[in-house]
């Protein structure tokens, strides 16, 4: 285990202590006055909430410390340590402290287990999360329209230049490790699509994710953006080929992508088959067919899976998220809901 520690010590540049518990109170076995503990971090509020199976991960002000539980009375502690010096090896550093938790509880931790399961990154997560809400909320409620999925792809075939390798994609190492994280999520985006995600709300989504790694401050953030991007495609992908909705008609693709845009619009099959030059009989019986779905109630569940993230991640009132949506009252929209 020590020589794990040391390992990890050299190739991190990090501090890292042993804790033991005393009295109920967190202290050092060997203070060090060269590596100041932030102030930031209460060791022994953190220490109880730190568990045997799971590192804990916190984060303040540009910091970040690992708890690893050794037993009930003593701790390993990992930092202070500057997210920016966890560059661009991210997922290096979180699966050394797997392999350091591994070891002392015979886990099988692996980075992505962090992201998904430490409140660092779930505080991440949600803050991206409502971030995403609000973009595609705003795509909606403009009406924006990205290119089709065939026509983006056109495109993308004339102007891609690949050599087999990826290299530096940019000077300033974080800004590389943007880049290349946008470029990751991009083929997760386009890989929704052909798994039966609707190509403008896998884009809108995409934008919401680009918009987030830009603003992103650290290495950290980036990683945990990156996988938290390719855990909700796949949750998405999931649940829409479980609902069995994906269709190869092209009228019924058509019907999809005008709905995506226009969530915040009064929505009617006779508005829609008017729109797409065929009689609202015609379409209603073709979209019933093809997707076993009336396409009035496709059009309620477009409205009501699109506003539950303003639900949860909003502060606005029901019935100003019934407004939103182009429903006629907030009982309207309750009652579409339960029913939906």
């Amino acid at each position: 285990m020590q020589l794990t520690l040391d390992y990890f010590q050299r190739v991190h540049h990090c501090p890292i202590s042993t804790w033991q518990k005393s009295n109920h109170c967190w202290a050092p076995e060997i203070k060090n006055p060269a590596i100041p503990l932030n102030s930031d971090f209460d060791i022994n509020r953190l220490g109880s909430q730190c568990h045997t199976d799971i590192p804990l991960i916190t984060g303040t002000h540009g910091k970040i410390i690992v708890l690893i539980k050794l037993n009930r009375q003593k701790l390993i502690l990992i930092g202070p340590v500057s997210a920016d010096q966890i560059s661009e090896p991210h997922q290096t550093f979180l699966e050394g402290v797997c392999l350091i938790q591994n070891l002392i509880s015979a886990t099988d931790l692996h980075a992505s287990d962090l992201i998904s399961q430490t409140r660092y990154f779930q505080e991440l997560r949600q803050a991206q999360q409502k971030s995403a809400a609000q973009h595609l909320f705003n795509a909606h409620e403009a009406s924006f329209r990205h290119n089709p999925y065939d026509e983006e792809q056109l495109k993308k075939a004339l102007n891609e230049s690949f050599t087999g390798s990826y290299g530096t994609l940019a000077q300033n190492p974080l800004c590389s490790f943007k880049n290349l994280a946008i470029v990751d999520l991009g083929l997760i985006a386009r890989a929704a699509i052909k798994g039966g995600m609707n190509y403008e709300d896998s884009f809108s989504l995409n934008d919401a994710y680009i918009q987030s790694i830009e603003n992103a401050r650290t290495a950290d953030e980036v990683y945990s953006i990156t996988v938290n991007g390719k855990f909700e495609y796949l949750r998405l992908v999931k649940k829409i080929q479980q609902q069995s909705l994906a269709s190869d008609h092209p009228l019924v693709q058509r019907v999809k992508a005008e709905v995506a845009v226009h969530l915040h619009e009064p929505l009617t099959v006779a508005a829609l088959a008017s729109h797409l030059h065929v009689t609202p009989n015609y379409l209603s019986a073709l979209f019933k067919t093809t997707t076993e779905m009336p396409l009035k109630s496709y059009l309620n569940l477009c409205k009501i899976n699109a506003s539950q993230n303003e639900l949860v991640y909003s502060s606005l009132p029901i019935s100003q998220i019934a407004v939103n949506y182009a429903f006629a009252s907030a009982s309207h929209y309750d009652q579409t809901f339960n029913y939906a």
